[in-house]
C-alpha cells in the first residue's frame, strides 16, 4: 500500500511509526502508519460507576456505568471477558446475577430492565421491560431463580416472574408504590420451614414492606404487611442474619449508628447494638460467610469499607474499617466464597481482599467481657459514670425492697426489669415508650428461644451492655432542640409556642400522655411537690386545684427552645452543645 503524503504544498511521503491516542471518553486507540485504520484498544468508563454484581459461580465481575458500557472481568486473571456498549443514554444504574449465572439483570436511568444471556450479553427474547418511568435502583433475583424484582427512584417495587414460554422466558407481573419515601433494600428471603421465597423492601419513611409475591396477578403485586421498624432513626440498609442462632432475624442498620435484629416472622425488634461508628452512618451492609462456621458483615460507610465480627455484640473493638473511596462509595458487594470485597465510587471500581485474622487481632486487643463496654463509658471502669451506674443498680433493690423499711435489705446480683428505665434515665438517657419496650422486650425473651422461659430481672454485667447500645451515640445536640421548636412552631413562627398549644401537643402527638400524667411530670421537673415523697402524696400534689395555678405561673405564655430546655428540663445548652 503506497505511504500517505503529508499535507503540505510539497506533499512528501508521512513516515512515521505506529502510535495510540487516546480520548476524554477514555477509548484508547491503536493507528497504523501505513493504513490510517483506527483500531479500538480499550475502551473504559468515562462516566458515574454505580451497578457492579459478582458470578455467583464464576471469577466474574460485572460492571456497569453512567456512560452505557458493561464490562464483565475475570478478578483472578484480571483480565476482560466480555463487554457491550449500550451507547450514550443508556446509563446503567443497576445490575444483579440470577443466582446460577444463567442471566444478568440491568437497570437504566429511564426505568428499563435488560435480562441478558450472561455469556454472550445479549439481550433474551422478550427480556425488555420498560413498565418503570424512572431509574432503577436496585434489582434482585429469588433464591430459586423464579422471580426478578427492580426498585426505582418513584418508590416503587416491580416483580417479574420466569415463565415456561420458550419465546418469552420472562414476564410482568406487576408493581406497587408501597413507601412515601426512597426504597433503600430490595431483599429476598425463604419462608420459614419451607422453599418459599419472600420479597421484602426497606424504605426511608421507616416501614418494612412484604410481598405476597405467590398470589400476585398480572398487574397486581399484592401487599402482604407493613411494619413501621423505627421511631426516630432511618433505616439505610438491612440484610439476613447468618443462621447463628435458633431465632431467624432480619439485621437492619440505621443512621443512628445502630444495628437491629429484627424477629424474621414477626418483624419485631429482638435487639439492638452499637454499630460502626466511622465519620459517618453505614450505607450498605453485605453477608460474608467462612468454613468452620465463621461469619463476617462487610459495609461500606459515605468513604469507608469495614468488616464486622458476628455474632453481634456491640463491641467496638470487633469492628475495624478504612478509607476506600475519597470521593464517596456509592456500593459494595462480595464473591461467593468472601475472599474478595468489590466496592465503587465516583469512575473507580476497587478490589480488596479479605484478612479476617486481622479482625480477630483487633478484636483481642480491645479486651474481653466487660472491658470493650467499660470503655464506652466516660472516664472508663473508674470513671464517675461506671461508679454511678453500680451506685443506681443497688439503690434499685432498695427501691424494690420501699426505701422507707427498717427490716434487713437483701441485696443480690439482679435487680427487676422494670427498673430498667428508671436507671437509664437517672443515668441521662431518655429513652422514648417504644425504647423501654424494645430494652425490656430483649432482655425478656433473651433466653425463650433456649429455655421457653422469659427473664423477669437483669444483672449489672447485661445492664452496663444494655446502656452502651442503646444510649444516643452522639447525645442530644442543642440544635435539634431549636428545629424541633421550629417544626412545631410551623413555617411562619419564630420558634416560640404558646402554653396552651405546647401541653397540647405533648398530650397528643408522638406517644400518648395523658393529662395527669403530663402533669406529674412537669410538677417533678419544676419542682411543685414539696415535701411529698412517695407517689401517692406527689399525685395528690398533682390533682390539687393549686397545682393547675402554679404551672401557669411557673410556665410562661410563650416558651422558646431556651426556656424549655434550661427552665423545665434542667439542661444546660453548653453542656448539649458538646
Amino acid at each position: 500500500m503506497a505511504i500517505p503524503a503529508e499535507s503540505t504544498l510539497t506533499a512528501e511521503p508521512f513516515i512515521v511509526a505506529d502510535f495510540t491516542i487516546s480520548t476524554d471518553e477514555s477509548i484508547i486507540c491503536h493507528v497504523p502508519a501505513k493504513t490510517n485504520k483506527v483500531n479500538k484498544l480499550l475502551q473504559e468508563h468515562d462516566d458515574a460507576v454505580k451497578a457492579i454484581d459478582t458470578h455467583p459461580v464464576s471469577n466474574y465481575i460485572a460492571v456497569g456505568s453512567y456512560c452505557g458500557l458493561l464490562k464483565i472481568w475475570d478478578y483472578i486473571e484480571k483480565s476482560e471477558v466480555n463487554s457491550r456498549a449500550f451507547g450514550l443514554g443508556n446509563e446503567i444504574t443497576a445490575i444483579s446475577y440470577e443466582k446460577i449465572g444463567e442471566f444478568l439483570a440491568v437497570g437504566f436511568y429511564d426505568g428499563t430492565i435488560l435480562i441478558l444471556d450472561s455469556t454472550t450479553l445479549e439481550t433474551i427474547p422478550g427480556g425488555e421491560f420498560s413498565h418503570a418511568k424512572a431509574l432503577i435502583t436496585q434489582l434482585a433475583f429469588s433464591h430459586d431463580s423464579i422471580f426478578l424484582a427492580a426498585t426505582d427512584l418513584d418508590d416503587t417495587t416491580t416483580l417479574i416472574k420466569r415463565t415456561s414460554d420458550s419465546e418469552h422466558e420472562w414476564s410482568y407481573i406487576g408493581r406497587n408504590k408501597a413507601h412515601y419515601k426512597s426504597i433503600v433494600n430490595i431483599i429476598f428471603g425463604i419462608a420459614l420451614d419451607s422453599n418459599v421465597p419472600r420479597l421484602l423492601t426497606l424504605g426511608m419513611d421507616r416501614n418494612l414492606v412484604e410481598y405476597d409475591i405467590l398470589n400476585s396477578t398480572e398487574d397486581n403485586l399484592i401487599v402482604m404487611s407493613t411494619d413501621k421498624i423505627e421511631q426516630n432513626a432511618t433505616p439505610v440498609s438491612c440484610a439476613w442474619y447468618p443462621p447463628i442462632n435458633k431465632e431467624h432475624f432480619l439485621l437492619v442498620a440505621n443512621s443512628e449508628y445502630k444495628y437491629k435484629l429484627l424477629n424474621a416472622t414477626t418483624k419485631r425488634c429482638r435487639k439492638t447494638l452499637l454499630g460502626p461508628t466511622h465519620g459517618s452512618h453505614i450505607q450498605k451492609i453485605v453477608n460474608l460467610a467462612y468454613p468452620e462456621d465463621k461469619h463476617y458483615i462487610a459495609f461500606i460507610t459515605e468513604d469507608k469499607i469495614g468488616m464486622t465480627t458476628l455474632p453481634l455484640d456491640g463491641n467496638p473493638h470487633n469492628t475495624t474499617a478504612l478509607l476506600a473511596h475519597c470521593d464517596g462509595a456509592s456500593n459494595v458487594v462480595a464473591c461467593p466464597h468472601s475472599r474478595f470485597l468489590f466496592t465503587v465510587g465516583g469512575k473507580v471500581c476497587r478490589m480488596w481482599e479479605v484478612n479476617p485474622e486481622v479482625l480477630h487481632a483487633t478484636a483481642a486487643l480491645g479486651g474481653s467481657g466487660l472491658e470493650p463496654f467499660y470503655q464506652l463509658l466516660e472516664g472508663g471502669k473508674e470513671g464517675p459514670l461506671a461508679k454511678e451506674m453500680e451506685e443506681y443498680f443497688y439503690y434499685s433493690q432498695m427501691r424494690s425492697q420501699s426505701v422507707a423499711t427498717t427490716e434487713h435489705r437483701k441485696v443480690g446480683q439482679y435487680v427487676a426489669l422494670e427498673e430498667v428505665p428508671n436507671i437509664m434515665r437517672a443515668l441521662g438517657f431518655y429513652p422514648t415508650e417504644l425504647q423501654v419496650q424494645d430494652m425490656v422486650n430483649e432482655v425478656k425473651f433473651s433466653q425463650y428461644v433456649d429455655t421457653g422461659k422469659t427473664v423477669s430481672e437483669i444483672d449489672l454485667e447485661t445492664l452496663i451492655k444494655l446502656y452502651c447500645n442503646h444510649r444516643p451515640v452522639f447525645g442530644l445536640p442543642l440544635f435539634k432542640v431549636y428545629d424541633a421548636f421550629s417544626t412545631l412552631a410551623g413555617a411562619d413562627g419564630d420558634g416560640r409556642i404558646d402554653r396552651g398549644l405546647l401541653l397540647s401537643l405533648l398530650q397528643n402527638k408522638g406517644e400518648h400522655i395523658s393529662e395527669p400524667e403530663l402533669a406529674e411530670y412537669l410538677a417533678s421537673l419544676l419542682e411543685l411537690y414539696g415535701s411529698a415523697t412517695n407517689k401517692e402524696d406527689k399525685m395528690a400534689v398533682v390533682l390539687a386545684a393549686e397545682a393547675a395555678t402554679t404551672l401557669e405561673k411557673v410556665l410562661p405564655e410563650v416558651i422558646d427552645a431556651d426556656m424549655f430546655t434550661g427552665h423545665v428540663l434542667g439542661f444546660m445548652p453548653a453542656a448539649m452543645a458538646e
